[in-house]
């Protein structure tokens, strides 16, 4: 404003031609009924050269003292009000009938005015006031814009109708006085990133500032910067969610996001991954949870991360959402973006809750993955379903033997009609329909398919705790995704320091058998104790030879059946599977299948029975993936590991020595490749390639990126519709699932008099109110009884 104003007032006559100032005649019209003042008028100190020489040396204001702008004036009446004891705000100004500059301002005493007394008692109501801090003071100092540009003190007045402070620490404490630099605002903030209070951030504010003589810092300050900060961030989240991509992918080249937009800009839903996340996820991906339980934002979008398990049995992270809502259109956006994200690589096994449009997208983005339901829902809908039939006698033993005593699918589904004719159970009770869906959470379906151990989204659940130290329900979308960045930072050092452990350290060797030497090699060191665990097991087991007359040994292990041969001749690798199932659903060797192979003096594991994914190989080690070319058949996985490849190159790129060296060897790759672009096998391939392309999308390839599609020169993302809550601010709030809400209604008191719920008859409301009214008829009818007598 005052580069406009110093840029107008060129022309003097331009602000000043329509108007005269006449600072006691401004004065009275914003004066307070029933105050006075007490003013040094302007043409009595002019006339008195001794008094403004010493109020220039005592630095006090005097009708006549210039300032360069309004800001400058404001300053020195603030130190002076300082040095006084009181505080001081700005108050009315005037402005130019032409122009609408500011030509006159007043500056006012913290405790002029007085409080308005028009409030909920005219309407006989209770009112708890505050205490009062306006006293009506008329302090104040006027300065008005010459025609030469310069502000100078029309009016000053310095009675003050109050007791003025006399210990500097004590005026630190007045509001005008309490400045916090950029410095302490830019520490708030950094302090807040990393989820510190308000409370210990004044701690520590007070503590580093100690010596530098400033005021102390106080909770309330924290809280009004911090709330500050994000009311100025109102309305621009999603464009500095784009923006912090968009840094992201300078730093890191395989950084993946995307947005999905309604029809008027704003967002639905977000999805994120880092490159470390996809690498993750080559190793990683046979497995993934998938859960949308959880809220961690104002905008009650629901966290949807795909979860999975790495080496060490830690839960990692492939990529997460933000979604709008659990509607099938969210779902099917989110997964195919993932798809985008990951290449096309599919998992084999997904683990979800019991949500039908969740379901339904699965089954088209992932017809050939295995859709399994989580097992912990599964047993708290049991609770609630199959209250009916629990009460009916021997329902519970047979339900548990057809569930997980089946010895065979066959067997299974037999018991099934048993079940339901003994049971009377109708086809629209709840195990009925889940009969239906059988495949999707029976043990006998999901026995040979790998699923890392998991049964549940127990991972999703313990990674949503994980965050809760970092965001809560009130955290806004740009805070959530950097405080993400950072929880994902101390997952991955969990990762890397179990990493070391395992690499810095030996074995326990219990048994001394080379089998369990062999697995102290191979094995990390969570994965190891497992093991050590069911080795330790099979020393206490007999094994009991079965014939029936093939050339496979049969044994009986503790109620399992093991069958056990060698592959080809007599010293070939040994094969053996274990009616338990423990190796093809969570991939390390059962008790029973050790105790087989100890009896068979086998010395090493063997590589049948190695799974790359529990071993140290499967670490983070580059940005190379490995690739798997045994189908003979061309992926978007190899042409971005080829990518990847050229991209290392540029990289490690230094000297000129080294560019000397290597650009010779490109040329001649380039020229391989030139020579198959002549050929239609190649013609064919490429074909081929941009048909996947076009199905995966270019933004995954490291060339491009979907924020830069996103957030194009034209395009505009605006936030979406803030959702208001009431009260404290919940850690989490996680969405309640059926049994959740119908197990808190039971918990609710019946009244026996009105029926409602919520309360019992010695606090019912309405046998008080029936007493009382009965009451009331007897008085009036004793009054009327009494006059007619």
């Amino acid at each position: 404003m005052t580069d406009i104003t110093d840029e107008i007032c060129k022309d003097d006559t331009f602000i000043f031609e329509d108007m005269e100032i006449d600072p006691n005649e401004q004065l009275s019209q914003h004066q307070e009924d029933g105050g006075s003042q007490q003013l040094l008028h302007g043409h009595e100190l002019a006339n008195d050269p001794q008094s403004q020489d010493e109020h220039k040396l005592e630095r006090i204001p005097y009708v006549g003292m210039e300032f360069p702008d309004e800001e400058e004036a404001f300053r020195f009446y603030l130190d002076y009000a300082k040095s006084r004891g009181f505080g001081i705000r700005r108050g009315h100004i005037y402005r130019s009938s032409k122009s609408q500059l500011i030509t006159c301002r007043h500056f006012v005493c913290d405790k002029e005015g007085s409080k308005c007394m028009k409030d909920k008692r005219q309407l006989e109501k209770t009112v708890y006031r505050r205490r009062d801090t306006r006293t009506n003071c008329q302090a104040r100092m006027v300065v008005s814009k010459m025609k030469s540009g310069l502000w100078t003190i029309k009016t000053f007045g310095d009675a003050h109708n109050h007791d003025l402070l006399t210990s500097p620490s004590k005026v630190l404490k007045i509001r005008s006085h309490r400045h916090i630099s950029d410095t302490c605002r830019s520490l708030m903030e950094a302090l807040h990133k990393s989820r510190v209070g308000p409370s210990q951030m004044s701690r520590i504010l007070n503590e580093t500032l100690s010596n530098t003589g400033s005021a102390q810092i106080t909770r309330e300050d924290c809280s009004n910067h911090l709330r500050a900060v994000r009311s100025n961030n109102i309305g621009q989240e999603c464009m500095a969610i784009v923006k912090f991509f968009k840094e992201k992918k300078l730093n890191d080249d395989f950084f993946f996001f995307d947005m999905d937009l309604d029809e008027f800009g704003q967002t639905r839903s977000v999805f994120w991954a880092d490159g470390r996340c996809r690498m993750a996820y080559s190793e990683f991906g046979d497995v993934v949870v998938f859960d949308t339980t959880y809220q961690t934002n104002r905008f009650c979008f629901p966290f949807a991360p795909f979860v999975g398990v790495n080496h060490h049995k830690q839960s990692i992270l492939s990529g997460c959402a933000l979604i709008a809502d659990e509607k099938e259109e969210s779902f099917l956006w989110v997964f195919q973006t993932w798809m985008k994200c990951m290449l096309g690589k599919h998992p084999q096994t997904i683990i979800t809750d019991q949500d039908l449009a969740m379901g339904k997208a699965i089954a088209k983005v992932f017809p050939n993955s295995g859709h399994r339901l989580c097992s912990w829902h599964i047993g708290r809908n049991s609770m609630k379903y199959l209250v009916d039939l629990k009460s009916k006698e021997g329902f519970m033993g047979d339900y548990n033997n057809w569930l997980h005593r089946s010895a065979s699918i066959e067997a299974f589904e037999s018991k099934w009609g048993e079940l339901k004719a003994t049971y009377n159970i109708d086809d629209k009770h709840w195990l009925s329909k889940m009969y239906e869906i059988r495949h999707k959470w029976v043990f006998l379906y999901w026995q040979n398919i790998f699923t890392a151990g998991m049964t549940s989204t127990q991972r999703s659940e313990s990674i949503n705790s994980f965050f809760d130290g970092f965001v809560n329900s009130q955290t806004p979308l740009d805070e959530f995704v950097m405080q993400y960045d950072k929880a994902l930072c101390a997952r991955r050092n969990d990762e890397e320091n179990e990493d070391f452990k395992t690499l810095n350290s030996m074995p326990n060797f219990h048994t001394g058998h080379p089998i369990e030497r062999h697995a102290g090699e191979v094995y990390t060191r969570a994965v190891f104790n497992i093991f050590q665990a069911e080795l330790r097991e099979s020393d206490s087991m007999l094994a009991e030879r079965i014939r029936d007359g093939t050339d496979h040994g049969k044994y009986k292990v503790c109620n399992h059946i093991v069958i056990f041969r060698r592959d080809g001749i007599e010293d070939g690798e040994p094969i053996a599977t274990c009616s338990c199932k423990k190796f093809e659903t969570e991939g390390v060797l059962c008790c029973h299948i050790l105790k087989i192979f100890k009896k068979k003096e086998v010395a090493k594991i063997p590589k049948n029975y190695i799974l790359r994914r529990w071993s140290m190989v499967a670490r983070y080690r580059s940005n190379v993936m490995m690739v798997d070319t045994s189908n003979n058949a061309f992926t978007p996985l190899m042409k971005w590991s080829a990518q990847n490849m050229c991209f290392r190159i540029a990289q490690s790129i230094s000297s000129l020595e080294m560019y000397d060296k290597i650009m010779p060897k490109l040329n001649d790759i380039f020229k391989m490749v030139g020579d198959f672009s002549n050929a239609r096998e190649h013609v064919l391939r490429t074909e081929q390639s941009e048909a996947n392309e076009e199905i995966i999308g270019s933004s995954s390839f490291p060339a491009t990126s979907c924020g830069d599609d996103v957030c194009g020169p034209h395009i505009s993302i605006l936030d979406p519709k803030r959702v208001k809550s009431k009260g404290r601010p919940k850690v989490n709030t996680r969405i309640k699932s059926g049994i959740d809400i119908q197990l808190s209604l039971q918990k609710k008191r019946t009244c026996s008099r009105c029926g409602k719920k919520g309360h019992y008859m010695s606090t019912c409301t309405f046998g008080k109110t029936i007493s009382l009214n009965c009451y009331i008829n007897l008085i009036h009818i004793s009054i009327d009884h009494d006059f007619y007598q």
